[in-house]
């Protein structure tokens, strides 16, 4: 029973939010794109597409001190030609689910710039096809072997860790910033001889957050 009302005071005390995360284009990533450090194939999660500059998230501050939030970033690319009967279709995409869990050095209802430190994670699941009713068996099995290394690319998986501060300047909207330090790898290892790509970086962010806190709602409902 003691559980059960903890539970029930924490949810009460829950204050959704939704937020953009806007990293400035720099010279960093003008360095990736010219050493030609991108995918190939466009919608690779370091690609600008699955995880744009300009980041949308929603979450929770689960008690006062406390909150979590999630991302969701997504890119598909897909091609079809047609030669009479004969088509030809392939794609290349990306899905990427990110989240993130905040710890507030201070309570967040003070009237003052509010520090915490952060720790997430992401994965960005390929996918990758190629097929045609024109193809042989044996054309096929080399089109879905391209298809496997294609995936093998794409696929990662990583974290971050941080921290933070925002402000809030009216009672529903609040702007900050936040430094954190990413690392990424490949989701798989590629064949013979195996290989893994890992990547590590600092990033600063601006953050612009909306905030509905649950109690003020039911009390002007």
């Amino acid at each position: 029973m003691p559980t059960v009302l903890l539970l029930i005071a924490r949810a009460h005390a829950a204050t959704p939010y939704a937020g953009l995360e806007w990293t400035p284009l720099g010279r960093a990533d003008l360095a990736w794109v010219d050493a030609g450090n991108e995918t190939g194939l466009v919608v690779g999660g370091n690609d600008g597409f699955a995880r744009p500059d300009l980041m949308a998230y929603g979450g929770v501050w689960l008690v006062q001190r406390v909150g979590v939030h999630a991302a969701f970033g997504a890119a598909r690319i897909q091609t079809t030609s047609w030669t009479e009967d004969i088509y030809a279709q392939r794609h290349w995409g990306v899905v990427r689910p990110a989240l993130d869990l905040r710890l507030a050095l201070l309570r967040r209802d003070r009237p003052m710039p509010i520090p915490w430190v952060l720790v997430g994670s992401h994965v960005d699941l390929p996918s990758s096809r190629d097929v045609s009713n024109g193809y042989t068996e044996d054309e096929q099995a080399a089109a879905d072997e391209a298809a496997t290394e294609d995936r093998i690319r794409l696929g990662a998986w990583g974290g971050r860790a941080g921290a933070g501060v925002d402000l809030g300047v009216l009672p529903y909207l609040r702007i900050g910033g936040q430094w954190t330090l990413d690392w990424q790898r490949s989701l798989w290892k590629s064949g013979d001889p195996g290989t893994v790509t890992s990547f590590l970086s600092a990033e600063a962010a601006f953050l612009l957050e909306f905030q509905w806190p649950k109690k003020a709602a039911e009390d002007q409902g």
